[in-house]
């Protein structure tokens, strides 16, 4: 059966996206300052925030997205594992578990724009494993 995410919950989500892009601006800053870093990193860095961000506002123009239950069911979820998210990328200490986080929802943010269901589903499993190893 499918499901109808509105507006509402899409704008909610891309919300949170940007909170944890500007959290991740954040947290390269820092370690760059503590030259924890290199400047090639922190350009990398940079562009993966940035396609977060574009993606996020993007997603905020979306109207619907049309997904399986399962995957409806995974981004509900999503709102959870944000919070957490939210509260813990700028004190991470591996700098690469930043990265991975920040990529994997630019990549899932991608998808949502592009109304690929299949890959959403792929994309919110990534997170969820990369954020149970994270919290492991």
């Amino acid at each position: 059966m499918k499901e109808r995410l509105d507006s509402t919950f899409l704008s909610e989500l891309a919300d949170d996206f940007l909170e944890i892009a500007k959290k991740f601006n954040d947290f390269r800053f820092e370690k760059i300052s503590q030259q924890d870093i290199s400047q090639e990193t922190f350009i990398e860095m940079g562009k993966n925030a940035r396609v977060l961000m574009d993606s996020a506002r993007e997603m905020k123009l979306l109207s619907t997205l049309i997904v399986e239950k399962e995957t409806s069911e995974a981004l509900f979820q999503l709102k959870v594992i944000n919070l957490e998210i939210k509260e813990t990328i700028t004190s991470l200490k591996q700098i690469q578990v930043a990265f991975d986080l920040i990529g994997g929802l630019g990549a899932l943010a991608m998808a949502i724009v592009e109304k690929d269901p299949a890959t959403i589903s792929d994309k919110v499993n990534n997170l969820m494993t990369l954020f149970k190893k994270k919290a492991g």
